[in-house]
């Protein structure tokens, strides 16, 4: 099982600030995103505007997760 982290508008679109998902260890950010987006349709449009942490590490789509990851969807920011 890991946690999903969501802030920001991904928060809004989905709905909550936190979910679970159960994966199988191994499995990359690229992989765990249809998942997320199945359960959280709101945040489909939005793919190519995330970013994404595990563990509090900015990641990229190749990196894998396990059971026990915190990933974060992170969406732009903007400010000065």
């Amino acid at each position: 099982m890991i946690k999903v982290l969501l802030f920001g508008a991904a928060a809004d679109r989905a709905g909550t600030r936190e979910t679970e998902i159960q994966v199988d260890d191994g499995v990359t950010l690229a992989e765990l995103w249809p998942l997320l987006a199945e359960r959280h349709p709101g945040l489909a449009p939005m793919r190519h505007t995330l970013a994404f942490a595990v563990n509090g590490e900015y990641a990229r789509g190749d990196a894998g997760v396990s059971s026990g990851d915190e990933v974060a969807v992170l969406p732009p920011v903007s400010g000065g």
